[in-house]
């Protein structure tokens, strides 16, 4: 297979559970599903911003004897990396080897490179453990890992920038200090991520912090620079969360803190999404005992309720790859897919979170984050094979496409270990023509690649479904890096290291690094502990340091 080059594609708490696992725990019954969701499509704001107009979705169907069967043009462009090039998995095994590298990636990166990764952790022991797909927070766990257990002596983050600060942040707060390069040595951005960095995010702080004599912490997405969190934890006690753990850190938050004024950012799908679901605990009158019991031990339905006043959402803070999960693709996917398992990540449009809350009620359905999905695909087909079925399971994909790499192994492992014949079909709900050619490329014989032809990534045709960021980061790059190691060229790899805008700096007396970090080492500290630290609350109480 001819390699894509990167021109091409280059323009484009451990102590939770998800958000539908809490919901399935909490054994809601259908009756109030239906109110539910009227409720919820009511506070919907999403809307598509192009005609996204389409009947059928493209598709991969999984299958036995690790057969893989793509249906439309965008799903053929995604099946042909699944099985990558044997030449070039092997150049990369021998220069990791020699270089004595490891790679950490992003479970959205490019659907040609995680193909390629995933060879790589097959093709020889020695990089099973270095190599790491994962999201944003267990990438900086797996570095850390692959440094001190394998001993590698630098490491490859494939993600956008915000991915390499904190993997490098990581590894320094751990003791472990080892180059941290970048796939490109250009700026690898993130719409959702810039989003925090203007003024309009610093000033909504300020502005929201001191509208209330109410103590106030910051809940940020950890898809954010270090910048911009130390920037944040500066203006208002800031704690990091992913999109697994948001829920527990809001219930640990206001019942540790009462009246507690909690300030959530950037992403703003998420954070409306949080408030439905402490909307619709209340609408549909939950005791305080089944609070207690399901929910958190420390909550009531007076608590419950004083948390959603609280709750304040930034509003203008969105992923470009998940707003485009709009209203004529959600019409589709009630129309056409009705029979189908429902995934969507907590950052998409109300609309689609909708949708799969719902049937994440009847186990038909999961929202959370990327790890949530696949755990929810997995599961399911699982139960499939355990119980002899023979089938075709559906799943809608509605995240970012790049992931389909993992669940791809992840169903080929299922049906081989079992023996099961069934299939699984992961559909993406874009047009089957969101696409961009590649004609006039005399490097590889693809007539399409996912993608698009310009713009932010998404086709007028119908739908987004690959991050254009996240398309900077090519194999060509990556061989790229390992042949600069090999060769030790030292000042072409100074422009491929995380930025660094805030050594040397200090922000109200105190180290930019080190201020930055505060809000990481604070999450992990709630996931361990299941409670805030003891010098969060001090700070978050006495509003000093």
């Amino acid at each position: 297979m001819n390699r894509l080059v990167s021109s091409a594609g280059a323009r484009r708490l451990a102590s939770s559970s998800s958000s539908s696992a809490f919901l399935r725990q909490l054994g809601w019954k259908q009756q109030s599903t239906v109110a539910a969701a009227s409720a919820m499509r009511q506070l919907s704001t999403a809307t598509a911003t192009y005609d996204q107009s389409v009947d059928a979705f493209p598709s991969i169907v999984i299958g036995p004897d690790r057969s893989i069967e793509p249906q439309g043009p965008f799903a053929e462009a995604q099946a042909q990396f699944l099985d990558p090039d044997p030449d070039a998995v092997e150049e990369l095994r021998q220069g990791l080897l020699k270089t004595n590298m490891g790679i950490v990636a992003h479970y959205y990166m490019d659907v040609e490179l995680q193909g390629i990764l995933q060879a790589l952790k097959a093709s020889d022991p020695r990089l099973e453990s270095r190599i790491g797909i994962a999201d944003s927070l267990k990438m900086g766990e797996l570095a850390v890992s692959m440094c001190k257990d394998d001993g590698v002596d630098s490491v490859i983050c494939l993600g956008v920038d915000f991915m390499s600060e904190s993997v490098q942040a990581i590894l320094k707060k751990n003791d472990v200090h080892v180059p941290v390069y970048r796939a490109s040595a250009k700026s690898i951005g993130c719409s959702l991520a810039e989003s925090a960095e203007g003024e309009a995010y610093r000033a909504w702080l300020q502005t929201e912090s001191e509208s209330t004599e109410n103590p106030s912490l910051h809940v940020i997405y950890i898809n954010t620079s270090l910048e911009t969190k130390a920037t944040s934890s500066s203006i208002v006690p800031t704690i990091t969360c992913t999109s697994s753990n948001v829920l527990q850190t809001l219930l640990q938050a206001s019942h540790q803190i009462p009246n507690l004024n909690i300030l959530y950012g950037p992403d703003t799908y998420m954070g409306e999404n949080l408030q439905r679901l402490l909307d619709t605990i209340l609408e549909h009158g939950w005791s305080d005992e089944k609070i207690a019991s399901e929910l958190h031990a420390g909550h009531t339905q007076a608590s419950i309720a004083e948390l959603r006043k609280n709750l304040k959402v930034f509003p203008q803070g969105n992923c470009i790859v998940h707003h485009m999960f709009g209203s004529q693709v959600v019409q589709t996917v009630k129309e056409q897919y009705d029979d189908c398992y429902m995934t969507a990540h907590l950052e998409v449009p109300g609309e689609m979170f909708d949708i799969a809350m719902e049937r994440s009620l009847e186990d038909r359905g999961v929202v959370g984050s990327t790890s949530d999905i696949l755990g929810f695909i997995t599961r399911k087909v699982q139960e499939s094979a355990k119980a002899n079925k023979v089938e075709r399971l559906r799943f809608v994909l509605g995240t970012e496409a790049g992931m389909v790499t993992s669940i791809v192994q992840s169903v080929q492992n299922i049906l081989q270990q079992t023996g099961n014949r069934s299939e699984a079909e992961i559909i993406f709900p874009v047009s089957s023509d969101a696409v961009m050619s590649t004609d006039g490329d005399s490097t590889t014989d693809l007539a399409v690649v996912p993608g698009v032809s310009g713009g932010e990534g998404c086709s007028t045709a119908g739908g987004c479904a690959t991050c254009p960021f996240m398309k900077m980061n090519s194999l060509d790059a990556l061989q790229d890096i390992v042949n600069m190691v090999d060769n030790g060229d030292s000042l072409r790899l100074k422009a491929h290291l995380p930025p660094d805008r805030l050594s040397g700096k200090q922000i109200s007396g105190i180290d930019a690094m080190d201020l930055g970090s505060e809000a990481i080492l604070y999450m992990r500290h709630l996931m361990t502990s299941k409670e805030l630290s003891a010098d969060l609350v001090k700070h978050i109480v006495s509003k000093e340091r």
